[in-house]
C-alpha cells in the first residue's frame, strides 16, 4: 500500500511539472509577457523581495508551492537571481520554521503534517556530534518534507547553527536543476536537459525513501 501511495505521488508530482512547463510554454507567448519580464528587469529589487518572502511563507506554511515560483522565475530574471531566491527564501523561512518548531512543538506539526511524517520525525535520533551531517543528508534526500525537517529540527532541539549550515550547503545540490531549468526555458538542449532533471528527479526520489522511512 506505501508503494503504491509513493507512486501516485510520484504521479502527480510529474504531472504537476508537465503541466507547469505547457503553461509555461503557452504564457511566454503572450503580449503581456514580455512587458513582465522588463517590469522584473527594471525592479528587480522588488521581485527578489516578493520572490523571497513568498518561498519563505511556503516554508512557514507548507500548501503553498514556493518552489514552482522560484523555478519559474528562471524565466523571468535568469537562473542566478532566481536560485538566490530560492536559497535566501528558504534560508529565512526554514529559520522561522525551526524557531516555531522548537517554541510550540508538536501542536504546531499537526496543523501542517499527517501524523506519518510526524512519526518520522519523532523517531529521527541524532548525536550531538553529527548534527551537520543528518541535517545536511535529511534536507537532500527529503525534498518532498523539507518543510517538515525545518519544523522537526527545532522540535528535537538541534542547534541552530548546525541545521543553519546544514541547509544553506544543502542547496548546492538544488543549483543544477535551476541551471538546466534555464536552458529548457529557452529551448536550449531542451531533450537533454530535460532528461537530465527527470533523472535527478526521480533519482532524488528514490534516495529521500532510503533514508527517511
Amino acid at each position: 500500500m506505501e508503494h503504491v501511495k509513493r507512486s501516485k505521488h510520484l504521479i502527480i508530482v510529474g504531472a504537476i511539472g508537465v503541466g507547469t512547463l505547457i503553461f509555461y510554454f503557452w504564457m511566454v507567448r503572450q503580449p503581456f509577457f514580455a512587458s513582465f519580464i522588463a517590469w522584473a528587469g527594471n525592479y528587480l529589487w522588488l521581485y527578489m523581495a516578493i520572490l523571497v518572502l513568498f518561498k519563505a511563507l511556503a516554508i512557514v506554511w507548507p500548501p503553498i508551492p514556493g518552489g514552482l515560483l522560484t523555478l519559474g522565475s528562471v524565466a523571468v530574471i535568469g537562473w542566478q537571481y532566481a536560485f538566490l531566491g530560492q536559497v535566501l527564501g528558504g534560508l529565512l523561512g526554514g529559520s522561522i520554521a525551526f524557531f516555531l518548531g522548537r517554541k510550540y512543538g508538536l501542536w504546531l506539526l499537526e496543523k501542517f503534517f499527517d501524523w506519518t511524517v510526524i512519526e518520522k520525525v519523532q523517531k529521527v535520533k541524532i548525536y550531538n556530534h553529527r548534527e551537520f551531517e543528518a541535517i545536511f543528508f535529511l534536507r537532500i534526500f527529503t525534498t518532498a518534507v523539507s518543510e517538515a525537517v525545518s519544523y522537526g529540527s527545532g522540535l528535537i532541539k538541534i542547534k541552530f547553527r548546525n541545521f543553519f549550515l546544514a541547509t544553506l550547503c544543502g542547496f548546492v545540490f538544488e543549483l543544477p536543476l535551476f541551471y538546466l531549468a534555464e536552458s529548457i526555458l529557452r529551448g536550449q538542449n531542451f531533450w537533454l536537459s530535460g532528461s537530465m532533471v527527470l533523472v535527478a528527479g526521480l533519482l532524488f526520489y528514490k534516495l529521500k525513501g532510503r533514508y527517511f522511512e
